[in-house]
């Protein structure tokens, strides 16, 4: 590592000025976090994670952290996409250092436009937050498409892209800032088996059809390929100010950590438990990721792991963001696996499966029933035509429908 320790800086709840509320530091041995004292003496100081969480206690004492400081503080740092951005400018950089990057490193380097109300720098005592590049969209696609594709960048697109290398996920993105809007966008892959970018377009949009609360979603065109753009919802624009709101995601939430989120550790009816205990209406809440689980079953939508999932913390009470990254993902076997377990037979896609626990999300299991028939005969009559007013290709569609949309397996009875 080059940087052994980092400055939490946080935006409280409803406020526009961060405060530092800690320290993260290697100690020789291990990670650790300790509040600031001048955090803790404050009237308003909340804890960055429910009860159940590590550093969900306000205290002066030591938390002690994994290597990759698995906690809110991970929620903070950049994912896949972001971590290679960094680890390319770290290795092209004029004054080469032998050191590589560590967890703190990656923290530091990600800047103030990450995601959500977090933000590291290496000084106690003034908010000196990396420099931000307001990039235009041409820019950020011209970058992400050399990356992709392994090419060097010039000096111009290094910085433009470097502008998003706090998003997380492991496909090519960046945040665009533009008119005091936020979104990020996210472009094709040169791996891509089929057009994603219409794909994610059309399940994200089959997710409101269904009524799940769902980000601001569009496609637009740059350099004749298609972007798809997802409103920030991390970020709330008035007349005078931008306010911050702090999140957390179910990885953090469940206490996990990368390695069990992907080997599908991670629980829907676990995490409504957690919702039971601290959302600010679990009436809502609960229903409310029981239709998420449900449709993602039925779109084929398998990329559905714990750091897709979120809630906003004010310190009190969770309440679920809403709903991002719903990407049906091409396939050709009919039977599938979720990435997150949904019932008695595991992370089997299956609404038997999904139905099965329904009572952990508040749902008897006539209503739960219900939800899922309503939801099962939304997405038949609409999936093509949506799908189609998406952008994608009529081969793609094809593809779709061999396996991935409405699968048969996803409808067998379990025995």
């Amino acid at each position: 590592m080059i940087s052994d320790e980092a400055y939490l800086w946080f935006y409280l709840p409803g406020e526009n000025e961060p405060v530092v509320c800690g320290i993260v530091a290697f100690n020789g041995q291990e990670h650790v976090f300790r509040y600031a004292r001048s955090y803790l003496q404050r009237d308003n100081a909340v804890p960055l994670a429910p009860p159940n969480c590590t550093l969900g206690s306000l205290t002066g004492e030591e938390h002690i952290l994994d290597d990759e400081l698995n906690s809110v503080i991970r929620d903070a740092s950049p994912d896949a996409w972001g971590r290679n951005i960094m680890l390319r400018e770290h290795a092209n950089a004029l004054s080469k250092n032998e050191n590589e990057l560590g967890e703190i490193d990656f923290l530091l380097r990600a800047g103030p436009d990450r995601i959500g109300a977090l933000d590291a720098t290496d000084s106690p005592s003034h908010y000196l937050p990396k420099d931000s590049h307001a990039a235009s969209l041409e820019e950020l696609l011209k970058a992400a498409d050399r990356i992709d594709q392994g090419k060097p960048l010039d000096v111009n697109l290094d910085a433009a892209l470097n502008h998003g290398t706090s998003v997380g996920g492991a496909r090519p993105k960046a945040l665009l800032h533009e008119n005091r809007e936020f979104w990020i966008a996210k472009f094709s892959s040169s791996r891509d088996s089929a057009d994603m970018v219409g794909i994610e377009g059309g399940g994200m949009a089959l997710a409101k059809m269904v009524g799940i609360n769902v980000a601001d979603t569009r496609i637009v065109e740059s350099l004749n390929k298609p972007v798809i753009l997802i409103r920030r919802f991390d970020r709330v624009v008035t007349a005078k100010e931008v306010h911050r709101r702090h999140m957390i995601s179910a990885m953090t939430l469940l206490g996990l950590d990368e390695y069990a989120v992907r080997a599908g550790y991670s629980s829907y009816f676990e995490l409504a438990d957690i919702l039971r205990q601290y959302a600010r209406d679990f009436n809502f809440d609960g229903k409310e990721l029981f239709r998420r689980m449900v449709l993602n079953i039925l779109i084929g939508n398998v990329d559905d792991h714990a750091r897709n999932h979120a809630c906003f913390w004010d310190g009190e009470f969770l309440d679920l963001t809403p709903a991002y990254d719903v990407c049906p993902q091409p396939r050709t076997g009919m039977s599938a696996d979720q990435a997150m377990i949904v019932g008695a037979w595991g992370r089997r896609s299956n609404l038997q499966n999904a139905v099965g626990k329904c009572e952990r999300f508040g749902l008897g299991f006539g209503e739960a029933t219900e939800i899922v028939d309503k939801m099962t005969a939304t997405v038949r009559k609409n999936w093509e035509k949506v799908f189609a007013d998406a952008g994608v290709p009529e081969g793609d569609i094809r593809y779709l429908s061999q396996a991935t949309l409405l699968s048969e397996s996803v409808f067998y009875e379990l025995a």
